[in-house]
């Protein structure tokens, strides 16, 4: 099987019919870039069942599709075409020749053809499927591959060896099969959920439909035992009520006249209290005043002892200070004594002090002068005898200097000749070298600035690479954990929902009758009244006690619409509900006195404040919890009913119920209404967690792809400069080992020119130099041997002089040091001295202060002795005048007295008369009251007996007649009635519904069971199937990977033309998930990574693996598009070569614009834009294209 022809129109560029017919070998596709070569390619991936828009460099499957130009309207469709030979019947069909045809509309709609027969996707997968011809095959490989294979993502380049190992398939069956093992989980989790609430409401529900047999067999017996009771108790009461009436009528007669009498008594009582009030009082006024003279009269007493006190304390303060004033003198006295003496003992020490330095100072002088005179003598000793020695030295360095001086005269007039002679050539040769360092430099230069410019732009891509990689990894890491939630929170939401829409907790009745709401359409049925109101998850245990089965209550608009649905209910034998009308049933609240309670610690408030409701569901809300209050604990909630009198209800957070009246319930119970309250609350808030988190899923979604194409376009430009920067820094190391090399020659020549040029000064200054020394030297023997006998006699006569100055030295030293120590023994007195003369100073300082103060002292006492003076006369005459006022006020109160004791005596007559009256009032009114109380309770068990009929049964006295037996053993009835009772209490609360609810629930257990065990297997299955396929993927991948390291060996030493590479895995133990190593070691270099390769190496590495892949899985044509764009001349002709012997067995299309690998193509193609926008073919030569 080979390819025969392509036929194009309408794809992308190629806008006219266009038809391509490919010979055996290799087949070249040329053309400039742009002009749309790379177009036939992506013809061919198309035609072949393509379905990823991306791969085909477009965003939609219409950008395949020509859309015109400015000469040219876009055309509605597209269509491709590919012939095959199958004389091989390599292809399973029987024709001879297979054409492959596609074509795609604007419309998006899109059509498959085989030998122009319409056909399906699936049929032309199928067709080409096991051939190496497709989408997992490598009939066309493009540049995408070689990026795939040199990426630095271990999972890009991994994938390309999965491709080519065959495990794709199984991965993506695997891939398939992990999906439905998640949904299978998330099912499981779901049943798992539905079936543990119902098989918690199941056994409740069993026992509910036992007892609600038991309920309705003495229930019945109840209700005829009750009415024949009812109907005598009622004819007792009614005439025992006649009875009491005529009593009622004599009683309040004489209550009548009793009262008559009481108000008279009390209007004279009134006015003789009034009369007392009036007297009382004047008495407290006048008690008042008496007191404020008395307080008054011991004030002024206080403040005369006061005034007195201070004085004498002030005349014992004066006494203290004279006596301090007079010490204080004494001290004065004699600190002034002692401040004089010390003066005198200061003059004195100076005064010797200056003595002794005056001495001092001679003794210096005299020891500086014997010193001086010691040094001088020791310094003209040590010069005489140097001198003595230098002479000695210098005749014997004359007669050497001169011997010496004349052999090198004679070599250096030798040696200045030959440098003469050499200095020309070494100009000629500076010359050149330095032309030749200023070009390289000026080469190095422009080659650093590159570089530098290279460096830049690799930083910059590579911070900007690390940027987008972390905030992408960020980003993904985000969006997985906010999946997980949704999925979470999406599972039980749907759990909730089921449960919701089927009513699950709900009683047989409730959801028959709201089944029937919905089918009849009846708008008045507003739901039930768990689904109607929003409570606070913190009050949902306490509301759920607080209501109990009215959770259940079906709200409606009116009683009319109850009144349909208790008629549906019954005529069809569905059991009982209760029906809430809005119209009939009004709230109730807490009393003015009873909200008191609500003001102490741990009250919550009511709980029909505590919910929330629809306005016009308020009403009944109120009716329900509107005298219900809600505490934290019962610690707190016993005080709180105790200050409410017990006469509203209250529920704890835990559940602890106190009824008014006193009674109370609590302990632990498991609810038998699944707690619908708290379900509804999670089901809004699920509801609204997952409307804002998928939005924001979905966004965070985008902006990861988003995100995913900017670490893609970094990396890749990371990669770029990285390339362009190596070839940068060879070309810097060239030019820079060039510089060195010119430099070090220049300086090694200026160096050797400087040598010379300094050698043949020296030479001329030094031949001067011995010419002159020769002469100098010649004077100085001569002089020197005279001058030494004369200096050796000066010598002695210095010595004894040297000695004589060093006795004298020593002898003055020795004075100095005793002076020194006089002066300094004299210095330190004084400095005694003159610190006691200090604090004599301070001590007189601090007295005199004192003094002053203390006569400061003295002056403002006498001052305040004269104010105190006077201000004990005028308090003695206030005193005087205040007690005259407290003897008249004394006389007037007695007097107002004497009258209250009267009017007192008055009104004891009164009340005495009035005590009498009340009591017979009281007799006659207790009386009346049990009169009117056994009527009232009489009338009041009548009513209860009436309305507990009426709410028990529906009927009333007259209807109760037809229920009348006689003879009836009224006691004995009594007895069987409370026995019934206790029994039905025993049950508890019954649900009647709950026979034909259990069993329907039963049923849904049974198959929730069910299906539960399918799903359990269903995940066995696809556990096991996972592990089969990791198994088997695992060893085909590993067998074939093995074969590729052998291929991949293989081309790389064909490619390179020697060297050695392999392929490895990074850990052996885990083959489908570590990554792969490609180690390359080109002929002369050593092994090392991919990575570690130059430019053009790395992509022949990539092709050679490329080229051990198509021995993997052979195939009858391929496709290379451009494959070769990173290599240079020299591996082109490696590449092109080993194209070229490969294509024996193999048909290749090769998309080129290099001219290796066009001059070993066996045909050539051009692909030229005459038209800007529309590619055409052209038939060129390998001769006319290098032309």
């Amino acid at each position: 099987m080979k390819l025969k022809k392509l036929e194009l129109y309408g794809f992308k560029s190629f806008a006219q019919r266009t038809e391509i017919v490919f010979d055996e070998g290799i087949t070249g596709i040329v053309g400039p870039n742009g002009s749309g070569k790379s177009n036939i390619g992506d013809a061919v991936r198309w035609v072949l069942g393509e379905q990823s828009a991306k791969t085909l460099r477009g965003a939609s499957m219409s950008d395949v599709i020509f859309n015109g130009t400015q000469k040219r309207k876009p055309l509605s469709y597209c269509e491709v075409s590919l012939v095959f030979d199958n004389d091989d019947h390599a292809l399973a069909m029987e024709a001879a020749e297979v054409m492959v045809t596609r074509r795609v509309y604007r419309n998006g709609e899109s059509e498959y053809y085989l030998n122009r027969t319409a056909c399906r996707l699936k049929d032309v997968v199928d067709l080409f499927r096991d051939t190496g011809i497709g989408k997992e095959g490598y009939s066309i490989i493009g540049q995408g591959r070689i990026d795939e294979i040199l990426s630095r993502k271990s999972e890009d380049r991994r994938q390309v060896f999965e491709e080519a190992a065959g495990i794709v398939k199984f991965k993506a069956r695997k891939e398939e099969a992990d999906k439905k093992l998640q949904r299978t989980l998330e099912n499981l989790e779901r049943v798992d959920d539905i079936l543990d609430e119902l098989t918690k409401r199941l056994k409740p529900l069993e026992e509910q439909s036992r007892n609600a047999r038991v309920y309705l067999e003495l229930s019945t017996e109840l209700k005829d035992l009750d009415l024949n009771l009812f109907l005598i108790r009622s004819d007792r009461a009614r005439a025992r009520l006649s009875e009491l009436e005529s009593e009622l009528l004599t009683v309040q007669t004489i209550l009548a006249d009793t009262e008559s009498n009481l108000t008279d008594k009390t209007t004279r009582r009134d006015e003789t209290q009034n009369r007392i009030d009036q007297l009382e009082e004047a008495i407290t006024k006048a008690r008042t005043e008496l007191m404020e003279c008395a307080e008054h009269v011991h004030e002024s007493q206080k403040k005369l002892s006061a005034l007195q006190s201070r004085r004498e304390t002030r005349s014992e303060n004066r006494q203290r200070i004279v006596r301090e004033q007079e010490e204080a003198q004494e001290r004065l006295a004699e600190i002034e004594k002692d401040h004089a003496r010390i003066q005198a003992d200061v003059e004195k020490q100076h005064s010797l002090i200056a003595d002794a330095e005056q001495i001092l100072r001679a003794t210096q002088e005299a020891a500086e002068k014997a010193q001086a005179k010691e040094k001088e003598a020791d310094a003209a000793l040590e010069a005489q005898k140097a001198a003595v020695i230098d002479q000695m030295n210098r005749l014997s360095d004359v007669r050497n200097d001169k011997t010496r001086l004349n052999t090198m005269q004679a070599q250096m007039e030798t040696r200045l000749t030959e440098i003469e002679e050499s200095s020309g050539a070494l100009q000629e040769q500076e010359a050149a070298l330095r032309e030749a360092l200023i070009a390289v430099e000026k080469q190095l230069e422009t080659e650093n600035q590159h570089q530098q410019q290279c460096q830049e732009k690799l930083a910059q891509a590579r911070q900007a690479s690390d940027e987008a990689d972390a905030a992408y990894a960020n980003l993904r890491a985000d969006v997985e954990k906010q999946s997980a939630d949704m999925q979470a929170a999406a599972s039980r939401h749907n759990v909730l929902t089921e449960m919701t829409r089927d009513m699950e907790g709900y009683n047989m009745a409730v959801r028959r009758a709201m089944t029937y709401a919905k089918q009849r359409g009846l708008t008045g049925v507003k739901g039930v009244l768990a689904q109607l109101m929003t409570v606070p998850q913190a009050y949902e245990t306490a509301i759920d006690m607080a209501l109990g089965a009215a959770q259940q209550n079906i709200v409606t608009d009116t009683e009319e619409t109850a009144k349909e649905l208790i008629n549906y209910l019954r005529q069809n034998r569905l059991g009982r509900a209760t029906f809430l009308p809005m119209s009939a049933i009004r709230g109730k609240t807490l009393y003015g006195n009873e909200r008191n309670a609500l003001k102490l610690p741990g009250c919550l408030g009511v709980a029909s404040e505590l919910v929330q409701c629809a306005p016009e569901y308020r009403g009944i809300v109120e009716n329900l919890l509107g005298r219900t209050v809600i505490a934290d604990n019962l610690d707190h909630g016993i005080p709180i009913m105790r200050a409410g009198n017990h006469a509203f209800r209250l529920v704890t957070l835990e559940g602890d119920v106190m009824h008014s009246g006193g009674s109370m319930t609590g302990g632990s119970a498991q609810s038998k209404v699944s707690n619908l309250l708290s379900r509804e609350r999670e089901l809004k808030e699920l509801t609204a967690k997952l409307q804002t988190g998928r939005a924001e899923l979905d966004k965070c979604r985008q902006e990861l792809t988003q995100r995913q194409q900017t670490v893609q376009e970094k990396r890749q430009k990371v990669s770029n400069a990285v390339n362009a920067l190596h070839q940068q820094e060879i070309a810097v190391a060239r030019e820079q080992a060039r510089r060195e090399s010119v430099s070090a020659d220049l300086n090694t020549h200026l160096q050797r020119m400087q040598e010379t040029e300094q050698a043949r000064v020296q030479l001329h200054q030094s031949l001067e130099d011995i010419r002159q020394q020769l002469e100098t030297i010649e004077h100085q023997r001569t002089g020197a041997q005279g001058d030494q006998s004369a200096m050796e006699q000066k010598t002695i006569e210095m010595q004894n002089a040297l000695v004589k100055a060093r006795a004298e030295a020593s002898a003055e030293n020795d004075r100095l040091m005793v002076r020194t120590l006089q002066l300094s023994d004299l210095r330190h007195g004084l400095s005694d001295l003159e610190r006691d003369e200090a604090h004599a100073q301070q001590d007189q300082a601090q007295i005199l202060r004192e003094q002053e103060r203390r006569e400061q002292l003295l002056h403002e006492m006498d001052e305040l002795d004269a104010i105190d003076e006077n201000d004990m006369k005028r308090e003695e005459a206030e005193s005087a005048r205040r007690q005259k006022e407290q003897l008249r006020q004394e006389s007037a109160a007695q007097a107002i007295e004497q009258r209250r004791s009267q009017a007192q005596s008055d009104l004891r007559d009164i009340l005495s008369d009035m005590e009498n009256l009340h009591e017979a009032y009281n007799r006659d009114s207790e009386k009346l009251h049990k009169t009117e109380l056994a009527k009232a309770r009489i009338e009041g068990d009548q009513k209860n007996l009436q309305n507990r009929i009426w709410d028990t049964y529906k009927l009333t006295y007259a209807g109760a007649e037809e229920f009348r037996r006689t003879p009836f053993d009224e006691k004995e009835s009594d007895r069987r009635a409370a026995e019934l009772q206790g029994q039905i209490r025993a049950l508890g609360t019954v649900n009647v519904g709950a026979v034909e609810e259990y069993a329907e629930t039963k049923a849904r257990v049974d198959d929730l069971t069910t299906q539960q065990q399918d799903l359990k297997r269903a995940e066995m299955d696809l556990r096991e199937l996972i592990e089969r396929l990791l198994i088997q993927m695992r060893s085909t991948f590993v067998e074939n990977f093995s074969k590729m390291q052998g291929y991949f060996a293989e081309t790389f030493t064909r490619l390179f033309g020697g060297g050695h590479a392999e392929l490895k895995l990074m850990d052996p133990d885990d083959p489908l998930n570590c990554g792969i190593e490609v180690n390359a070691q080109p002929p002369g270099k050593k092994l090392q990574l991919l990575s570690l390769l130059s430019g053009g190496e790395r992509a022949l590495t990539a092709i050679a693996i490329l080229f051990a892949m198509l021995k993997l899985k052979p195939t009858p044509f391929c496709i290379l598009d451009e494959i070769e764009a990173a290599l240079d001349d020299a591996n082109i002709g490696y590449y092109a070569d080993y194209l070229k012997e490969y294509s024996k067995g193999t048909q290749f299309i090769v998309v080129t614009h290099r001219k290796g690998t066009m001059e070993r193509c066996n045909s050539l193609f051009g692909v030229a834009m005459e038209e800007q926008g529309v590619s055409r073919m052209v038939s060129v030569s390998l001769q006319d294209y290098q032309e």
